[in-house]
């Protein structure tokens, strides 16, 4: 089974032009400097049946420093302070030290911490979802075929961030819902280093720092 992090998106155009959807996110990542969520995550397969439900919370702040937590069903963190991404599984007693820039860069988490990664990675476009329940979709379609998501949806309400989806090339699709949002709460940026616990294995080196 594929599981992707926050660490861890229908395809009917809209009139808007593509000045108006680099406006939409650039309101979104001019107003939101920081911005700490509680979330649901659903991964469906290829035929719409639901194989894993998580939730956890997700705490960033740009550029690229973020803290993605998943407390059910299982305790995973994903944890970067915009150099090093720490992941740290606590049931196999297993962290993993990555750079930022190693592979992760079409990652959901650093996708919402830094635009500079929205428009590298992918093309923009504003679409229609269905009911849109008065919420604005934005549509990434991933540039290189080796992208790990292939199509990405993010929904906003104003400059909230409310709902994100992920397709992946094996067909699975991630949703992830947001709630409790708190935007500009004020982080200090030792919040975003990581210590390794004792008696766990570790892969990998910090570098960089």
């Amino acid at each position: 089974m594929l599981k992707y992090s926050l660490l861890f998106i229908i395809t009917f155009y809209s009139a808007v032009s593509f000045a108006q959807i680099n406006k939409t996110l650039d309101q979104f990542y001019q107003s939101t400097q920081s911005l700490e969520a509680v979330f649901e995550q659903v991964i469906t397969n290829t035929r719409g049946n639901v194989i894993e439900k998580s939730s956890g919370n997700l705490t960033l702040s740009r550029p690229d420093k973020f803290i993605l937590e998943y407390i059910q069903p299982s305790e995973q963190k994903y944890i970067s302070n915009g150099k090093t991404i720490w992941i740290y599984d606590i049931e196999l007693e297993q962290v993993s030290i990555k750079n930022i820039d190693e592979g992760v860069g079409d990652s959901p988490a650093l996708l919402l911490s830094s635009n500079t990664n929205i428009y590298k990675h992918y093309d923009v476009s504003d679409i229609k979802v269905g009911k849109s329940d008065g919420l604005i979709w934005i549509q990434l379609l991933a540039k290189e075929p080796e992208m790990t998501f292939e199509r990405v949806l993010l929904a906003f309400k104003g400059t909230n961030l409310m709902q994100m989806t992920m397709h992946d090339s094996f067909g699975q699709t991630t949703n992830l819902k947001f709630s409790e949002i708190q935007i500009n709460k004020p982080f200090a940026n030792r919040q975003f280093n990581f210590v390794p616990p004792e008696d766990v294995d570790i892969i990998g080196t910090v570098t960089g720092q």
